[in-house]
């Protein structure tokens, strides 16, 4: 981010005697990056599975932190006036698709009694409200933050190691369509509001025509869920009749925009 405000900034001093920021609606288009990290851990419920082992061997209460960079595309549209010469107030709706997906903990293939969980994140699209506030540092240069609120798309899934079930399903007299139910990937969604506070910076190119560089941190969604053990035969190494699994989500975002003044 740095570099970039050394360059939109040398891009300002160009256009100083040709561009000037001013009251108006306009409308923009944006694309970035997305740093996504989640928190996720999971811990077994309801009671034991009694076998040769102590029940202590299958207590089971795992922490793995996960994160991956993905591309973010959106469009931007808002109000903006410069009072009293320097000062900047502004109202901002914007929304996009993100292409995050990834794993923060797979040990789903690890082989027969052996592997557990594939979890998996993904965040589809954002959408939010922002005001921003911000100082005319030259004529045609705004340095700003805002404060946000977004929502959007998640999705949490959980997808058993198959082998455990393989296991379950040889048994004497196992429920096989209770095995089938509960060998699916687990899947929860959620679209709350969060808080997403950032800071940019804008420099008109022309009279219309202006680029931003912009920085915010989005205070993910919690998500949660639950996929179930209870067919599971002794000595699997899963513990209880249930595993609850959760994640706690953060974003870094960086986007470049273009926009249009009317």
């Amino acid at each position: 981010m740095k570099n970039l405000s050394v360059a939109l900034l040398a891009v300002a001093a160009l256009g100083t005697s040709v561009a000037n920021a001013s009251n108006g609606f306009y409308l923009g288009a944006s694309a970035g990056v997305a740093q996504t990290n989640a928190k996720y851990d999971y811990q077994n419920q309801g009671g034991k599975n009694v076998g040769v082992n102590p029940a202590s061997e299958y207590a089971q209460s795992f922490r793995s932190d996960g994160g991956k960079a993905a591309g973010l595309f959106g469009l931007f549209a808002g109000y903006g006036a410069v009072v009293g010469g320097s000062a900047y107030v502004g109202g901002e709706i914007y929304g996009g698709l993100d292409t995050t997906s990834f794993s923060p903990y797979d040990d789903s293939s690890s082989g027969k009694r052996v592997g557990y969980w594939k979890a998996k994140l993904e965040h589809k699209y954002y959408y939010g409200l922002a005001a921003r506030l911000g100082y005319m540092i030259t004529p045609n240069t705004l340095a700003y933050i805002r404060l946000a609120v977004e929502a959007g798309k998640w999705k949490a899934s959980v997808a058993p190691n198959g082998g455990y079930y393989d296991v379950a399903a040889a048994v004497p007299g196992a429920d096989q369509a209770k095995i089938a139910e509960e060998r699916k990937t687990q899947t929860k969604n959620k679209t709350g509001i969060q808080f997403a506070p950032g800071v940019g910076v804008e420099v008109f190119v022309s009279k219309n025509m202006f680029i931003r560089a912009e920085y915010s941190y989005l205070f993910g969604p919690k998500l949660s869920l639950t996929h179930g053990t209870a067919t599971l035969a002794d000595g699997t190494g899963i513990n209880g009749t249930s595993v609850n699994h959760n994640f706690k989500t953060s974003q870094h975002a960086m986007k470049i925009g273009v926009g249009y003044k009317f």
